[in-house]
């Protein structure tokens, strides 16, 4: 937080290979820090060592245009700042070219990153670019489209798309988190055929995701546990779950899979590995690649083995390289040059550093706070909904029973209707009675119904044509009768006099 406010020590770093020159391709709109800062950071750091060239994207002029242009001009290294969509771009231009890929994370989720554990703060993706240190990983190809980490399809997809900017922007990776429960209330599966290029099947799936490179939070991703960036082959997770609760209780099993790197052995989790592989859905689903839409199943897969280099930690690829050696000691050699870091120039001022500091944690105070409670907000609405639905649902069950009921003491009824001697009349009886009442529905008892089908069917034309009235049930046996209306239209007491008032007219 504080590195680029208070002098840090000098460092002797160890170099793997000296970049001279570099283009920084920086998406100025990603994540929810201060960009200019943050770009003012990144040019500390690295242009003391590295000619460096700018390219902010913008609306008119994105990552993989930029990209092209700072190639045609010579750099040897490609630096992405900003989100996975940004990097992804910049990725989709360096495949196969041989041209190294730096990333300085900025984003929301930065599953890229976490994913093949490179550094996640500026201070430490500089470093790491400084040493130079690069690995070679798998990319895959999804309808001709590059893709680096994963395509979800149906509820991820559904998620992600749920999760706009506004919302990332207000609340970060929560986005994800509240977009998802939103859609588990509405889950719909869908018939799935899955082919590879060893085997065919269907399944009835609610999300199909084929990754690449996913980390443990792309919870989706996790059946086989652990993703393997260089091992040639895409892993494959379809989730079979009965309804929401159901759905849930798979995410956590996921969830934990990925964290131990440990295959799922849930009877609702399939999962397989493939170079190839085709997802024909129906009805047709939404698909995203690395966290941007990308249209509608069918699609194709298919994996391009070591077809990218991605600078990373000096020690990850010298111990990526030696590991499983008896006795493993990584010590410097003689030969490699040594490069001195200074992380900041300008001479310490006490009374501006506190200040910044000051400023710096009441700032992050609030916009946590601010999170928390539009976070609150959202769950608690979640909630209400929830519970309104289950309430609406349990009314229905009673009004439901109470039909039943009336229904199984019909020949009671009758016999006690016979035996009033004609002429007699019992208002209190006879007269339309509401039995039953919530938001949306009331319910009368209306003896007449019984005996005469006219009534019945003129009371039902009536209704059907009163303003605000979605649906008239009419049960003559049980002598009931049961109005649905929108509730935006009246309020309950409104409404019952509407219909009352429409009864008179029979």
């Amino acid at each position: 937080m504080f590195a680029s406010i208070i002098p840090q020590p000098t460092s002797r770093l160890k170099r793997a290979r000296a970049f001279r020159r570099a283009s920084l391709i920086f998406n100025p709109v990603s994540g929810q820090g201060n960009a200019e800062a943050q770009l003012a950071t990144i040019k500390d750091l690295l242009e003391p060592h590295i000619a460096l060239a700018i390219y902010p994207t913008s609306v008119e002029v994105g990552a993989e245009q930029l990209t092209r242009e700072a190639i045609a001009k010579g750099a040897e290294l490609i630096i992405a700042s900003g989100g996975d969509g940004t990097v992804s771009e910049v990725a989709s231009v360096l495949i196969g070219t041989k041209i190294p890929l730096a990333v300085i994370p900025r984003g929301t989720a930065n599953a890229f990153a976490n994913g093949l554990g490179l550094p996640t703060t500026i201070e430490e993706a500089c470093i790491a670019i400084l040493q130079g240190a690069t690995l070679t990983i798998d990319t895959a190809r999804c309808n001709d489209r590059a893709m680096l980490l994963l395509a979800g399809i149906g509820f991820e997809a559904e998620t992600v798309q749920e999760a706009d900017r506004k919302l990332k922007n207000e609340f970060g990776i929560l986005a994800y988190i509240l977009a998802g429960l939103d859609r588990l209330q509405n889950l719909v599966p869908f018939t799935a055929e899955i082919a590879t290029e060893n085997e065919k099947f269907t399944v009835s799936a609610a999300a199909v995701t084929v990754a690449n490179i996913a980390p443990p939070t792309s919870i989706l991703a996790q059946g086989v546990g652990q993703t393997k960036p260089d091992d040639g082959l895409l892993d494959v997770t379809i989730l079979t779950p009965s309804d929401a609760l159901e759905a849930l209780a798979n995410a956590i099993e996921l969830f934990e899979s990925g964290l131990i790197h440990q295959p799922t052995e849930s009877h609702h989790i399939g999962y397989l590995r493939a170079k190839q592989v085709q997802v024909t859905t129906n009805p047709p689903q939404a698909i995203t690649i690395d966290g941007e839409m990308a249209g509608l199943t069918p699609t194709t897969f298919e994996i391009v083995p070591a077809s990218l280099t991605v600078v990373t930690f000096y020690e990850q690829v010298v111990q990526k390289r030696l590991r499983g050696l008896l006795d493993l000691t990584v010590a410097e050699e003689t030969q490699v040059e040594v490069l001195v870091v200074k992380y900041y120039v300008p001479p310490l001022n006490w009374e501006r550093t506190l200040t910044k500091v000051i400023a710096e944690i009441a700032e992050t105070s609030i916009a946590w706070w601010e999170t928390f409670r539009r976070a609150s907000i959202e769950v608690g609405e979640l909630l209400i909904k929830s519970l309104h639905q289950t309430l609406a649902a349990v009314a229905t069950s009673i009004d439901q029973l109470g039909e039943s009921l009336l229904l199984s003491n019909r020949a009671e009824v009758e016999q006690l209707e016979e035996s009033i001697p004609m002429g007699e009349t019992f208002p209190l009886s006879t007269a339309p009675e509401i039995v039953h009442q919530i938001a949306g529905r009331i319910r009368w008892r209306i003896p007449r119904l019984r005996k005469d089908a006219g009534y019945a069917a003129q009371l039902q034309q009536i209704l059907e044509s009163v303003e605000g009235v979605t649906e008239v049930k009419i049960n003559s046996i049980a002598a009931s009768l049961a109005v649905s209306y929108t509730e935006d239209s009246l309020s309950v007491k409104e409404f019952e006099q509407k219909i009352q008032l429409a009864m008179a007219q029979v």
